[in-house]
């Protein structure tokens, strides 16, 4: 089966910077597609999820986490409808944890608070948080931290749109 590739805290505020679309056509055997700057990939080839992440790492300029995720579980996420209504303004996305929380806090959450919430924290389905965020004032506050925070393990935070992305090209294998 394929496997989504998220890296996590890169090409975001100056640090840690790589060419995405370099390191796909570097992974080749693999047949990774590179979706985006923010280290988002699908390996269509079947590859054991160890000598996948060690490919990457072995490409990046720097020390990163790799969360590996089969897309069977992404395109089973794209099934489910876990937003409910959100505001025309706002963004759904999708958090992706290293590791499944050992005490999830009781959800939704919103930041900073439920009439004015900024960062929206929906349901949680193992390793996968759905959040919402939107700007009400000249600001953004991201899920990710938000969603770290709440559950106690390093994230990283992708929009709906590139999650849909994801499953377009998974539905294509």
């Amino acid at each position: 089966m394929s496997s989504v590739v998220f890296l996590r805290g890169v090409n975001v505020g100056g640090g840690r910077k790589f060419l995405p679309s370099a390191v796909a056509k570097e992974l080749s055997e693999f047949e990774v597609v590179n979706l985006g700057a923010a280290g988002t990939f699908v390996a269509k080839a079947t590859v054991p999820e160890a000598t996948l992440r060690r490919a990457i790492l072995d490409r990046l300029p720097f020390t990163t986490e790799v969360l590996v995720c089969p897309g069977r579980e992404i395109l089973d996420l794209l099934r489910s409808d876990r937003f409910g209504p959100l505001p025309p303004e706002a963004k759904a996305c999708l958090t992706v944890l290293a590791a499944p929380s050992a005490h999830p806090p009781p959800l939704p959450i919103h930041v900073p608070d439920e009439a004015a919430w900024e960062a929206k924290i929906i349901a949680a389905q193992g390793r996968y948080v759905f959040g919402a965020y939107r700007r009400l004032r000249n600001r953004i506050v991201y899920p990710n931290p938000v969603v770290e925070r709440a559950f106690a393990v390093h994230a990283t935070t992708r929009g709906w749109a590139t999650i849909r992305s994801i499953g377009t090209i998974l539905s294509s294998v």
